[in-house]
């Protein structure tokens, strides 16, 4: 495991909200870069790549080969992730509060997580095909906190009840969430897509 921070920015219009791009299991810095683009064309984007390493694959935060995660590294690891925006969004000169995260699986996880445990700059996410990983210690206020979340009924990972338990602790937070179910496994579909694209509008 590294300490060092891997990053990519794609430059665009300093007036529009830079978008925080966070990959799933065994993607990379610049991996949402194609979807980014297509839902925030004209955003300036940052990815920060997971400094775990699993079997070559990149993630966030340890799994356990028997599927169970180690949570006293989850916390430790959106600390650091926490850490890391706030030097990646000042080395780029963007406003941290602006932030919205896109976030796919493992990603889309750890900025959940985040909100539900840790003060965020990230007032703002899509949430693509997120999983509840633990419910959150103690109660949290997550008003003015927005997020777009999609779970396919096919997804071998990620069970209905679990995504289901994860908005609901979301919203019982005060945050806004808008749901999108789909016909399809643990893979990003043009439906959902389409519709990220028409909830990002009403922003």
């Amino acid at each position: 495991m590294t300490t060092d921070i891997h990053s990519a920015f794609f430059p665009g219009k300093t007036n529009l909200a830079p978008i925080l791009m966070l990959h799933g299991t065994g993607g990379d810095e610049s991996d949402l870069l194609p979807i980014a683009t297509f839902l925030f064309p004209e955003h300036p984007k940052l990815g920060i790549r997971g400094r775990i390493n699993e079997n070559g694959s990149n993630r966030y935060f340890i799994r356990h080969k028997d599927g169970t995660f180690d949570l006293a590294n989850l916390a430790q690891e959106t600390t650091w992730l926490l850490h890391a925006i706030e030097i990646e969004t000042a080395r780029y000169q963007l406003d941290a509060s602006q932030l919205i995260v896109l976030g796919f699986s493992n990603g889309a996880n750890i900025a959940a997580y985040a909100w539900l445990n840790q003060p965020t700059s990230f007032k703002t996410a899509v949430l693509l095909h997120p999983m509840m990983i633990t419910p959150p210690k103690q109660a949290v206020n997550l008003e003015h906190h927005r997020a777009f979340a999609t779970y396919g009924d096919l997804d071998p990972i990620v069970a209905e009840d679990n995504f289901d338990q994860l908005t609901q602790q979301l919203t019982d937070a005060h945050a806004d969430i808008k749901i999108f179910k789909h016909h399809q496994s643990h893979h990003l579909s043009q439906a959902e897509l389409m519709a990220a694209q028409s909830w990002i509008k009403t922003l």
